[in-house]
């Protein structure tokens, strides 16, 4: 739904009389620096007896129940005394399997219930407050399911004070700022971030947008590009702003978004990872007129029988001869791949120097890579492991293939279903595409041929630099985010690793998790023997009481000298640093490569201007001690906060924050880049696909920026 001050906001910039458009918007209004005050605890914060908050759980998010304060809300803060004691009362409403489970600020599980799937049912959890308690989660559904606990010390009660503070009427310097602390809103280039290059916004495209997923520059001499939006409709826009009239809308071949299938059938929510995800123009575009689109599309009914959710579907279309619209009727269904849950479904693709369209597919969702769809791998500590098995689908793969060479013109056949998947000649006759003659896996008759590289959970970003070098953000679980150089027939760990840590199924929250893995695959066919790759860029969730951020969305290399402080680097961002996934608290950043990252991509190395161990350690805070793998069996040690002892900074690029003059208020969608190398950062102000909040946004030089700030703040729970 469209605020009033949208509305407003378009009519008055509609000025250059040209029907159908909607001209990005420009904002001359001040954001009010005004902040919102601690709420007070009220009755709970002097209580005798144990106190209790009830909620119902589903997929999509925990709703406050009682107290009255807390009633309808999602994922509402739980506001605690330390040395009081509470009962938290939480209700089944989908029949999904959860559990309540309280964590510090580090994801390390204090208390917890066990896991119910049975709809409405209940269960109670009895415990005292602890400073040491930060957030309540689902571990089954973290993603959705999370919410804050905010915890102060026990004041020491006084004559008349206590009916004061019962009230509401006042709260306490002192427990006013250790809230603040404790809450850990991020500040720009503060935490683990150093400050980066200042820079400015210009706003290309708003409304109609609602939730932007990819961007591309067909380069064909007219100045315009395409913009999709999860929804379904891929946008012609221009230096005048987006058209209203979408060239293509695939909403009807999608999914219904908040609809699910299998495990989640019973349930409705608003967040969705599904829908139009994908965008690349053919290299030869200018003179055939191909586009490339990923998109969700419903499960089969093999599927359905056997609980899995949809069908990611990568497709041709064509332009029309008019080159306003594409043809609807021109799809050809490249790739059909099985998906069994709803979550870690990747998106943007991209066409390398080589000609070939590189396709990142996620892990098949749920969590841990271990739920039902996800084939046994090698690994035998951990269960599942798709993004480790290079049998039976392409999960958690970069996929290459060749859209040139029609082996086939019919429907893409489904490619890793549950059963037996072509290979062979009779491959070769139903497959829509040709495979590169050069791919990893060409000659291993147990292997997937459209295989390029593996090991990824949800690989959410692809670029080539003019080097040819093939960059790849990967969203991680509950602790870590990365990005990779990602190189031909490459491993990239998980799910054996998370970043450069190792990994548990059965500990995904630990922060120490386990302190040895293997640090290669096996030698044995398919696999080499090969080293599991670390990533170049890695960044906790959560570093030292700070919330850094959630998921990493990324990015490009900026290789234009418009903006000069930020030549050479790798843009990318995350998606919100809010941990309940309702405030727009995305931020952007930079990674620099060292001096001798050259056109292979195995470059290593100290780069220009990275500061020195001491360097680091001031910017990144005190030193935290290497947790230890030789502790003495029985003996409990505090687990440490994410520090510098913990991040591999010497094996990484330097990292940086970007300072926004005007300030950056949205959820960071997805990155775009034009043909000139400039880049785009698509965004929108809802953490759900709903409402036009959307918006591109050019990075420039700080002295051209605009502010494209918003003093409306609508979010997930909107109507």
């Amino acid at each position: 739904m469209t605020d009033s001050s949208d509305e407003t906001d378009r009519s008055a910039d509609q000025t250059d009389g040209t029907t159908g458009w909607r001209p990005s918007r420009r904002r001359l209004l001040e954001v009010g620096a005004a902040t919102g005050a601690i709420a007070a605890l009220g009755n709970l914060a002097l209580g005798r007896q144990a106190q209790t908050y009830r909620l119902g759980g589903e997929v999509s998010a925990w709703t406050g129940q009682e107290p009255e304060s807390i009633a309808d809300e999602e994922n509402p803060t739980l506001e605690l005394t330390a040395g009081t004691e509470y009962e938290v009362v939480w209700e089944n409403l989908d029949g999904a399997p959860h559990d309540f489970t309280i964590q510090d600020d580090q994801g390390e599980t204090i208390t917890s219930t066990e896991t119910m799937s049975e709809e409405g049912a209940t269960r109670s959890l009895t415990f005292t407050a602890t400073l040491e308690m930060a957030q309540y989660v689902c571990t089954v559904h973290p993603n959705t399911m999370i919410g804050d606990i905010e915890v102060t010390e026990a004041a020491t009660a006084t004559p008349g004070a206590e009916t004061e503070t019962a009230t509401g009427t006042e709260t306490a310097t002192e427990t006013e700022t250790e809230t603040e602390t404790e809450t850990g809103t991020p500040g720009t280039g503060a935490g683990f971030f150093q400050a980066g290059a200042e820079v400015g916004l210009r706003q290309v495209a708003d409304g109609p947008l609602t939730a932007p997923t990819d961007f591309a520059d067909p380069d064909d001499g007219t100045g315009r590009f395409f913009v999709t939006d999860q929804t379904g409709e891929l946008y012609l826009v221009r230096e005048n702003g987006v058209r209203d009239e979408p060239l293509l809308d695939v909403s009807e071949r999608m999914v219904e978004l908040g609809t699910f299938y299998g495990l989640y059938a019973s349930q409705t929510q608003d967040y969705d990872e599904r829908g139009l995800l994908g965008l690349a123009t053919h290299p030869e575009f200018g003179d055939n007129g191909r586009l490339y689109l990923h998109y969700s599309a419903p499960p089969t009914e093999e599927l359905r029988s056997i609980n899995w959710d949809h069908v990611e579907v990568v497709s041709e279309f064509t332009m029309s001869e008019d080159g306003n619209s594409v043809n609807p009727d021109s799809e050809r269904q490249l790739l059909r791949i099985p998906h069994p849950q709803y979550n870690h479904d990747a998106g943007p693709m991209a066409f390398g120097p080589d000609g070939y369209l590189y396709v990142p597919m996620g892990d098949g969702g749920g969590a841990n890579d271990d739920m039902y769809g996800h084939a046994d791998d090698w690994y035998e500590a951990n269960d599942g492991g798709n993004a480790q098995d290079l049998r039976h689908n392409l999960l958690g793969d970069v996929i290459r293939i060749d859209v040139d060479e029609r082996a086939s013109d019919g429907t893409g056949t489904p490619t890793g279903t549950p059963t037996a998947t072509p290979t062979g000649a009779e491959a070769d006759e139903e497959r829509p595409y040709g495979i590169p003659d050069d791919n990893p896996f060409v000659d291993e008759p147990d292997a997937l041929d459209e295989i390029y590289a593996y090991g990824f959970r949800n690989p959410f970003g692809i670029d080539f630099d003019s080097e040819g070098n093939l960059f790849v953000s990967d969203a991680g679980q509950n602790l870590w985010e990365e990005a990779n150089v990602v190189e031909r027939g490459g491993n990239y760990g998980w799910n054996v690793k998370e970043g450069t840590h190792c990994f548990s199924t059965d500990e995904p929250s630990d922060v120490e998790g386990i302190t040895e893995c293997p640090e290669s695959e096996p030698d044995d066919a398919p696999y080499d023997g090969s080293e599991l790759i670390d990533p170049v860029v890695e960044y906790p969730h959560v570093y030292e009481g700070q919330s850094v951020g959630i998921t990493i969305v990324g990015g490009h290399r900026y290789e234009n000298d418009t903006v000069a402080e930020l030549q050479g680097a790798y843009v990318f961002g995350d998606w919100s640093a809010d941990p309940a996934r309702s405030e727009p608290l995305g931020r952007v950043f930079t990674a620099m490569p060292p001096d001798d990252f050259g056109a292979d991509g195995t470059g290593t190395g100290t780069p220009t201007g990275t500061p020195t161990a001491a360097e680091t350690e001031t910017t990144a805070g005190p030193e935290t001690e290497t947790p230890q793998s030789d502790e003495t069996p029985g003996e409990e040690e505090e687990t440490p906060d994410i520090g510098p002892g913990d991040v591999p900074r010497q094996d990484l690029w330097e990292m940086a924050e970007l300072q926004f003059v005007d300030g950056f208020d949205w959820f960071v969608r997805q990155f775009g880049q034009d043909r000139d190398g400039e880049i785009y950062v698509l965004t929108n102000r809802r953490g759900v696909p709903e409402g036009e909040t959307g918006a591109v946004l050019q990075i420039v030089p700080p002295e051209q920026g605009e502010d494209v700030s918003r003093t409306d703040t609508p979010t997930a729970t909107d109507s």
